[in-house]
């Protein structure tokens, strides 16, 4: 999981509605040995995290790709090489072409064997959870939805062969199709100010859509509820020197990817929903 290499990248095409997304598929036979191992769920050494707690009630309530058991970062280092186990954990990651190696962390799932360092194990599937010291009640809420992807993602390429990391991005938004069905959940703190009144907002955005808590969030997604989707902003709330923000749009039944992109922060664009993404997420076909 070369944190150089391994990278979901985003890099924009000019003239594109979308920006292209660089997301990791394994090799068909990563993906047996993983469905055929048990799966180690990587807990922090921290008794008392929030993420703990979340990622124990995720795997509890919506994991069933393979039989499963909690250890801890401790756990791990003596069991990293053993072939017969694979892991479910947080990696930290930075974008390819960043010259401030901004860190992330990602959840990834991932096959144990005889690797030198943890960054050559083989990346089966990484989803972005947060800037690198984050809060964890900023995103422990949707950790169950980063599951449900992880799922959705290795069950998608087992049945798809012919998907790669220079084609998957596309098959996502092709498969996705338009929102017209749906309804977006969000933050209202999490959308740019110029388009949080309900009003301004359906200008740009003329499908259905809802200013919610986390609180209902959470029970949209272990709920499963159908024709519902969320809005995952990963911005730098630690630290201001941090440059980017990260935007996916997500279905919370089954954790498909409906939008994903990135924008520099500036002057004129801060660390929310855009109203240009508004206007993206309507083309949608």
């Amino acid at each position: 999981m070369k944190k150089t290499l391994l990278i979901i990248i985003i890099a924009a095409y000019s003239l594109s509605v979308f920006s292209q997304v660089k997301i990791p598929v394994a090799t068909k036979s990563q993906i047996n040995k993983f469905l055929n191992n048990k799966t180690y769920v990587v807990l922090k050494n921290d008794r008392l995290s929030d993420y703990n707690d979340a990622i124990e009630e995720a795997f509890n309530k919506h994991w069933t790709l393979t039989e499963y058991e909690f250890i801890y970062e401790s756990d791990f280092k003596s069991m990293k090489n053993d072939a017969d186990k694979s892991f479910v954990m947080i990696n930290l990651i930075y974008f390819e072409k960043d010259k401030t190696q901004t860190l992330f962390d990602f959840i990834v799932a991932t096959n144990g064997g005889n690797f030198r360092t943890v960054d050559d194990m083989p990346t089966i599937c990484a989803v972005p959870l947060c800037y690198h010291g984050a809060l964890e009640s900023d995103y422990a809420y949707k950790i169950p939805l980063m599951i449900k992807f992880i799922q959705n993602h290795i069950t998608t390429c087992r049945e798809n062969p012919l998907l790669n990391e220079d084609n998957i991005a596309d098959y996502y938004m092709d498969k996705s199709g338009s929102l017209k069905k749906k309804t977006l959940y969000l933050l209202k703190e999490e959308v740019e100010p110029e388009v949080r009144t309900k009003n301004s907002f359906a200008t740009a955005y003329p499908y259905n859509f809802d200013y919610t808590t986390r609180e209902n969030i959470k029970d949209i997604i272990d709920n499963n509820t159908k024709n519902a989707v969320i809005l995952h902003l990963i911005t730098p709330k630690m630290n201001n020197t941090l440059t980017y923000c990260i935007k996916i749009i997500i279905d919370t039944e089954n954790g498909t990817i409906y939008y994903w992109d990135k924008h520099k922060l500036g002057k004129k664009s801060g660390d929310y929903l855009l109203k240009s993404d508004l206007k993206k997420l309507a083309k949608k076909e």
